[in-house]
């Protein structure tokens, strides 16, 4: 273990912030070389054909409001929004200036903390020499238990859902010129709508029937469903007494000075909320084996314009 560097000793920043919760994190890029062949001599050299792109991706657990959320909006003229970060370790960094959100995604199974895990296209430099460090403050950390993860699809309401899954699609655009300055970034980032919705919801089989493969023919198939995710935070509330506040006095700096008591108490607040709508089902996958119980796997599609 001489000389290598374990997970206690990197810390991942987005915009100035160090965020928590982080499961991995994985960077890389491509070099998109091309040879250059003449008649009568063959190869001559290689040259780099594309302008270089990278792509960063996280993992990271659910326990607060991820600052992705507020990147799958736009601005003026459908332009996207840029985000910094990057990782700092040992002194040393491993970041980006310009990075864009091109997916996200959100899921959780019954008795685990939701992961979501997000993938940003970065343009211009990614690498050491960027310092992506700041002291912005991350966000309390708020965790969800199951009862403050809150389901509804098609005939959820009698059959028990054991997981979801939802994925957004966030395709963006890169627009260059020629220009002698800076000419390795591009112009414009615009986000390409709509943006791909797909989710799915394992349940348990009650009372579930599935749907004839052509009812959807006959019939519109629309449907919607709902994911709501809260997280559970403490907070300090005064003991009081019929008097008002339950104090006691206490010496502090040679006067008398009152010392309130407090209880513990639990608050909730809200982490995600998505409700799709006009939502086509893909596929129902019905599932049974000596060792489980039958399940459904409901999949489904929608857009967002």
């Amino acid at each position: 273990m001489k000389g290598a560097i374990t997970n206690y000793e990197n810390t991942f920043y987005l915009d100035g912030a160090a965020l928590s919760g982080i499961v991995s994190v994985d960077g890389s890029y491509n070099l998109d070389y091309q040879p250059i062949n003449v008649i009568g001599k063959g190869f001559v050299k290689q040259i780099n054909a594309s302008v270089p792109k990278a792509n960063l991706s996280i993992d990271r657990y659910l326990i607060n409001n991820d600052p992705v959320f507020g990147l799958t909006g736009n601005g003026p003229n459908n332009v996207a929004q840029s985000v910094s970060g990057g990782l700092y370790y040992k002194n040393k960094y491993f970041a980006f200036k310009s990075g864009y959100l091109n997916s996200f995604g959100i899921s959780c199974n019954v008795g685990e903390v939701p992961q979501i895990k997000s993938s940003f296209d970065i343009y211009g430099d990614l690498g050491s020499g960027i310092n992506p460090s700041g002291d912005i403050n991350g966000g309390g950390v708020f965790v969800p238990q199951v009862k403050n993860i809150t389901l509804s699809c098609k005939n959820s309401t009698t059959n028990r859902v054991k997981s979801f899954n939802i994925d957004f699609d966030c395709p963006n655009m890169p627009i260059y010129a020629l220009s002698n300055i800076n000419a390795e970034i591009p112009v414009e980032v615009h986000n390409i709508f709509p943006i791909t919705v797909n989710s799915s919801f394992v349940l348990d089989v009650d009372n579930y029937e599935t749907k004839n493969i052509f009812d959807d023919l006959k019939s519109d198939g629309t449907t919607s469903f709902n994911i709501r995710v809260s997280g559970t935070i403490l907070k300090d509330t005064p003991l009081t007494i019929s008097s008002g506040n339950f104090e006691e006095l206490t010496i502090s700096s040679g006067t008398l000075e009152p010392l309130y008591a407090f209880l513990k108490s639990q608050d909730s607040t809200p982490i995600f909320n998505f409700t799709g709508v006009n939502a086509i089902i893909l596929s129902e996958e019905l599932s049974s084996s000596a060792e489980d119980l039958m399940s459904v796997k409901l999949s489904y599609r929608t857009y967002l314009n």
